[in-house]
């Protein structure tokens, strides 16, 4: 549960920078809710994050000037 309780705050939050631009959040946030037990899982977790929060403003995008 806690991990998808990090992955839900650090999509939120990097939907709110992309979408914003001028919301920035310090990377010690991101530090502290991205962990993984190993550095695969780490690295799977920022990257599935990271797909997830452009996919996301992407659809915000076409729907609201498309």
């Amino acid at each position: 549960m806690k991990l998808v309780k990090s992955f839900f705050l650090v999509v939120l939050n990097l939907v709110a920078e992309l979408w914003t631009g001028v919301y920035r959040r310090r990377p010690e946030f991101y530090d502290k809710h991205a962990v993984g037990r190993t550095k695969t899982g780490s690295v799977a977790f920022v990257a599935l994050a990271a797909m997830t929060s452009i996919g996301i403003v992407s659809w915000l995008c076409v729907r609201i000037y498309a």
